[in-house]
């Protein structure tokens, strides 16, 4: 298993990152394109190469939390469709080997007795329009050795993000991530999916959860982290500590090592 970090907001360099994530002596930094210095085109992929090299440290990438490749307008699909080849090929220039994602739920109209969700409405149009998304990308992420990992933030328990999903794991080079914090917040209808898939399973983000408030330091919320840890270090996946700022990922690593 391989214990990492993610980018910083209060960060504005990948120095501070590389800094912070040798004096924790973690193996690995999160980079994140909601993050305007962690836009590819923001950075150098052989610099980030040269760090793997004489720090030791390797990088994933989190894709745009609102990157839609499910959206029916054909136009916008396309775009992020591109966004994500781009960043496969500089993945493949930078030594990155997975990039993690979302699946979209969608826009939803408030009735008077219930929420109605479009793409659950419409679940066949959303569906085709993923997957024809995804034929494209595990295309090219299996011609240059990447991992496309689909997260669960809070909606694995829908049946029309299950049926894309499934089909979705069923190309090459297309995997889950367990956000731990975001299945407590589903009330654990994220985890009952993905411990059925569980062999499609590349990647953890891992955080604490407390009264549905998620990203909390580790062993400060309700969650057992180390179960968590243990199921990562039996897949031997890697582990992305994610509290958001440098105090919470100090005390999260620091209360981590009291327990191993």
């Amino acid at each position: 298993m391989k214990l990492g970090m993610p980018a910083l907001v209060e960060y504005t360099s990948i120095n501070e990152l590389v800094e912070l994530c040798l004096k924790l002596k973690l193996d690995f930094i999160e980079l994140n394109m909601n993050l305007p210095y962690n836009f590819i085109e923001n950075i150098n992929p052989s610099k980030l190469k040269k760090i793997t090299q004489d720090k030791g440290i390797e990088f994933t990438m989190h894709m745009p939390d609102d990157a839609d490749i499910g959206t029916f307008y054909e136009s916008v699909r396309e775009g992020y469709v591109k966004l994500f080849s781009d960043t496969i090929d500089w993945a493949e220039r930078a030594g990155i080997k997975l990039l993690n994602m979302h699946i979209i739920e969608g826009a939803k109209m408030t009735l008077p007795d219930r929420k109605v969700y479009i793409y659950d409405q419409y679940s066949e149009e959303f569906t085709n329009n993923f997957i024809k998304s995804i034929k494209t990308l595990s295309q090219k992420a299996e011609e240059k050795n990447v991992i496309l990992s689909i997260e669960n933030s809070s909606n694995f328990g829908k049946v029309f993000i299950q049926k894309t999903l499934d089909e979705s794991i069923t190309y090459p080079n297309i995997k889950l991530t367990w956000d731990t914090g975001h299945d407590a917040v589903s009330s654990f209808t994220d985890r009952k999916y993905l411990m059925e898939n569980e062999k499609s399973i590349a990647h953890m983000h891992i955080h604490d959860c407390l009264h549905k408030k998620d990203h909390q330091v580790l062993f400060e919320g309700e969650l057992d982290i180390m179960e968590l840890m243990n199921f990562a270090e039996q897949k031997d996946i890697r582990a992305l500590v994610e509290v958001k700022t440098a105090e919470a990922l100090e005390k999260s690593i620091f209360a981590l090592r009291e327990k191993i």
